[in-house]
């Protein structure tokens, strides 16, 4: 039976360790640049081959202030390089966000999986910008307590949302 959930133990986190693999894998260097270059025809409305304020501020990433930061210039206006250089610095902190956010949940999932008094299966986690949330059901508030400490002690949390619930006994 211990073999059996060791095995298990080690197949999970490998699995884990691959999915968070691969979205480390990903590089913004490599989108298409013709993506942005659609996105920014599209805005481009007088077809001048910039964008004024009221162009750009169509798009909601680009309100005034992030307006004020991609104009390098400082021309009142972006051109497509500093529109593209812009998304692109903008895209790869989103994907570096998705992918930290991953890599603390795969943590928290294997070490859930590999605590004996913990049925980690029952235990969801979900992460975003560093804040976890636990949710689902256990026996005993014991339980609660240590699956707090053990996602408030992995690397890259900033917070933990503990929605675990006491399972009353039949």
């Amino acid at each position: 039976m211990k073999k059996n959930i060791q095995f298990k133990s080690n197949l999970l986190v490998m699995a884990l360790a691959f999915s968070s693999t691969q979205v480390f894998a990903f590089d913004t260097a490599e989108i298409n640049q013709s993506t942005y270059q659609t996105s920014f025809k599209e805005l481009d409305v007088d077809a001048n081959e910039m964008l004024s304020k009221a162009e750009a501020g169509k798009e909601a990433q680009l309100t005034k202030k992030h307006f004020k930061v991609a104009d390098v210039n400082r021309d009142g206006s972006l051109n497509e390089e500093e529109y593209t250089n812009y998304k692109s610095k903008v895209d790869k902190k989103h994907v570096k966000r998705v992918a930290s956010d991953s890599t603390i949940t795969s943590k928290i999932k294997a070490k859930l999986l590999k605590d004996e008094g913990l049925k980690s299966f029952k235990v969801s986690v979900e992460t975003h910008k560093g804040v976890v949330i636990l949710s689902g059901f256990v026996k005993t508030q014991e339980q609660i307590d240590q699956s707090t400490k053990i996602a408030s002690d992995t690397k890259g949390v900033i917070s933990v949302k503990n929605n675990l619930i006491l399972k009353k006994e039949d």
